[in-house]
């Protein structure tokens, strides 16, 4: 029961996350805004591994013994924040979360495929229902869009 916690408790401080560098974003510009990110995210990781190590971690001749495919993350990160601030902040909060959740679920499917031999075509339906709700999201907020427009157009004529 504490795994689905965490889980969602992740959930909510990644949409607060999205929404702080999305400001940032605007602010600095989507790669500095990342980079604001990732100097935290770095301090604090310094901070973590200090208090929870022996600080031996820090040593040259300890980080080149991790393999390089670790590495990827951070790279990945980056590319993946830098996306998300200028994703997020044309399409807003909600779609930008579930478009990434469509993507997170894509992948984890290949990958499960790629890694473990499991895949259950039931899954793609369920991504298919979540891209017909953002596509059906995204119809309203254009017809409310458009709505807004003539009414103000009217409003400027009289």
């Amino acid at each position: 029961m504490i795994y689905y916690m965490v889980a969602i408790a992740s959930g909510f401080l990644s949409v607060i996350n999205k929404m702080v560098n999305v400001k940032a974003g605007d602010c600095l510009g989507a790669p500095r805004g990342a980079l604001i990110n990732y100097i935290e995210a770095a301090l604090i990781s310094f901070c973590l591994v200090y208090v929870a190590g022996n600080g031996g971690e820090f040593r040259f001749d300890y980080m080149k013994t991790v393999p390089l495919i670790f590495y990827l993350g951070s790279i990945f990160g980056l590319i993946a924040m830098i996306f998300l601030i200028i994703g997020t902040r044309n399409t807003g909060a909600m779609t930008s979360t579930v478009l990434m959740l469509f993507g997170q679920l894509g992948t984890s499917i290949a990958l499960d495929f790629v890694f473990f031999g499991t895949f259950r075509p039931i899954q793609i339906l369920g991504i298919f229902l979540i891209l017909v709700g953002i596509y059906w999201k995204e119809k309203l907020r254009q017809k409310e869009f458009r709505q807004a427009i003539i009414g103000r157009s009217e409003d400027e004529t009289e």
